[in-house]
């Protein structure tokens, strides 16, 4: 998730273990724990983009490092001057309890986490919220806001960071319910348009859980199709994007495309364009959010690298197409969620 939202989730993870005995003290170690995790992306300045795209999300978003770092930062919390009134047990608990649900709450975008590291590379993705949603992260800061500002009444302010987080993980749960509905209402566009579909994935849109792209894989093809909860009819129309996997057959053996084609959980499309050639995650969408009819570049792309003469890929550039149409596109997003 985007980083004001760890923030957030940690201070009211941090008030709700530790806010009785530590006070505003609870919150704000939450707040700075929350980011731990993110902080692997320090070390990007020296590693190549073929490493940082293993490295992100990695080894700082395992269970491992959670488990280890946890009773770490508590010990060291509980020796500061203004904190030895708490024991380190307790600080250590606080710790935990931040650093996983900020893995969780991680694992819950289509992004991949690694949460079995240093022992797997294995990518956990549940695809039930976007990275940004402000549906989950505005009650989580209204409800630490509200904590904060109520000083005399540990009891009122305990609640309302409570029912700030109720609201938040109600939010998330119910993303999984609406997951597990769209995934039927694709499924049966599958059988009924009569589709040959090797593997699917489902996933929200920008900013909502009521808007859901589905991806279905037939051979080399990927067929992209939008659905809302509201729709008046559950009739999908789908995308052909073809994956133009012929132009990186000769590459696959190669470390960087490896790393891409792990990194994309196999969802990409390749093309050609003079020189160049641009491999796209299709996770993340089109620019135009799938809501013209023409075409639109890909939001996440990567130009690979090859040595002189072409034999190898030596590595890859990430890049962002231009975002021109990006306010035009969410203005039609919002009316698709609504009018279907």
């Amino acid at each position: 998730m985007d980083t004001v939202t760890q923030i957030t989730l940690g201070a009211a993870i941090g008030e709700a273990v530790l806010g009785r005995k530590a006070g505003n003290r609870a919150p704000m170690w939450g707040a700075l724990l929350g980011i731990v995790p993110d902080l692997d992306v320090l070390a990007n300045p020296f590693l190549n983009e073929v490493q940082q795209i293993i490295a992100h999300r990695g080894i700082s978003h395992s269970i491992l490092f959670c488990l280890v770092a946890s009773p770490v930062f508590g010990w060291t919390i509980s020796r500061l001057k203004w904190n030895r009134d708490v024991d380190w047990r307790s600080w250590s608990w606080l710790a935990f309890w931040v650093i996983s649900t900020h893995i969780f709450i991680d694992v819950c975008t289509s992004y991949g986490t690694q949460i079995f590291q240093p022992f797997s590379n294995y990518s956990a993705s549940l695809n039930s919220i976007f990275i940004i949603d402000p549906f989950y992260t505005l009650p989580l800061l209204a409800g630490i806001l509200g904590a904060l500002f109520i000083k005399r009444n540990p009891q009122k302010r305990r609640w309302v960071n409570f029912l700030g987080l109720g609201v938040s993980t109600f939010y998330l749960l119910l993303g999984f319910g609406i997951k597990w509905h769209v995934n039927s209402v694709f499924e049966r566009n599958f059988q009924r348009q009569d589709m040959q579909v090797e593997r699917y994935m489902t996933t929200p849109a920008p900013l909502t859980a009521f808007l859901w792209t589905g991806y279905a894989e037939s051979d080399d093809h990927v067929y992209a199709g939008l659905y809302s909860v509201f729709d008046n009819d559950r009739d999908i129309e789908f995308t052909e994007i073809p994956k133009n996997s012929e132009l990186i057959t000769a590459y696959r053996g190669d470390l960087p495309l490896q790393r891409l084609l792990w990194f994309s959980h196999g969802y990409y499309t390749v093309q050609k364009k003079s020189d160049t050639v641009i491999f796209s995650d299709l996770r993340f969408g089109r620019s135009d959010l799938l809501l013209s009819d023409g075409d639109a570049p890909f939001v996440w792309n990567y130009r690979l690298e090859f040595n002189q003469d072409s034999t190898k890929v030596t590595g890859f550039q990430h890049y962002e197409p231009s975002f021109s149409t990006r306010n035009n596109a969410f203005g039609k997003l919002f009316s698709r969620i609504l009018d279907g």
